[in-house]
């Protein structure tokens, strides 16, 4: 009887582990495809795109917004490795492919 008693203890102890673990296994072995990535890169150079109309209009200065929008893209590029003025884009783009 006291065999029995530690066997069904244990099984449920595995159990338990089992329906804790399981649902978060999806995450840990989830792999970004080149796909994904470069979907990620597009979107962040699109809202660099964006960004740079926005400081054409207001600043009206294009050399300096065609800089600005460079080191945009080459964070964009470097997926976020490298600082930017406008480095809120990859973290956008990051947000996208969450929800």
């Amino acid at each position: 009887m006291n065999q029995l008693r530690m066997i069904s203890l244990i099984s449920c102890f595995v159990m338990i582990l089992y329906f804790l673990i399981f649902p978060f296994s999806d995450i840990s072995m989830a792999e970004e495809t080149p796909e994904a990535r470069e979907a990620l890169i597009k979107n962040c150079i699109s809202c660099c795109t964006g960004k740079k109309q926005v400081c054409i209009n207001i600043k009206a200065d294009l050399r300096l917004c065609e800089a600005v929008f460079q080191t945009c893209v080459a964070t964009c590029n470097s997926e976020g490795e490298s600082p930017s003025e406008w480095s809120d884009c990859w973290s956008n783009s990051n947000k996208g492919k969450n929800q």
